[in-house]
């Protein structure tokens, strides 16, 4: 096998070129960001980035579900339909401007696990909710556990 010195160093060259742009370019798009009442801004300032989205349906009507975290990671959650259109907040006061551990989507697609952390550093008390959008206008929020963090 005849490989030159010159050939490996444009095959490493390519590699990391095509390495860079892929972890540089976002494979979604542009950033989104959102004003306190889930309506759609055109810059970052005094806005909350979209961090989660979910496409879900309830009576044949489809919305985005989404939180939007600020700059000092507080979090809101919003109800828009698509494309951000027609935004809202989401009527569970106990999740909204709370710093937010973790969201999962349950196996149904109107069910999430949300983690509030009360407080935004060390050893803060943690919550657990199980968040229900069967009628994403009337948000069913139930508490499933309580525990300090032990970092």
């Amino acid at each position: 096998m005849n490989i030159s010195l010159k050939s490996i160093g444009l095959t490493i060259y390519l590699l990391a070129t095509t390495t860079a742009v892929l972890f540089v370019t976002p494979s979604w798009g542009a950033e989104v960001y959102l004003d306190r009442q889930c309506q759609r801004a055109d810059d970052s300032e005094n806005a909350f980035r979209v961090d989660f989205r979910r496409n879900i349906q309830s009576g044949g009507q489809p919305y985005w579900f989404s939180l939007a975290r600020f700059i000092d990671g507080s979090a809101i959650f919003c109800l828009t339909q698509p494309n951000y259109t027609q935004g809202q907040l989401l009527a569970v006061k106990q999740l909204q401007n709370q710093y937010i551990r973790e969201i999962k989507q349950e196996s149904r697609e109107t069910s999430f696990l949300i983690t509030v952390a009360y407080g935004n550093g060390r050893r803060v008390p943690l919550t657990q909710f199980r968040l229900n959008l069967d009628n994403p206008l009337q948000p069913k929020l139930s508490k499933l556990r309580e525990w300090r963090d032990s970092r």
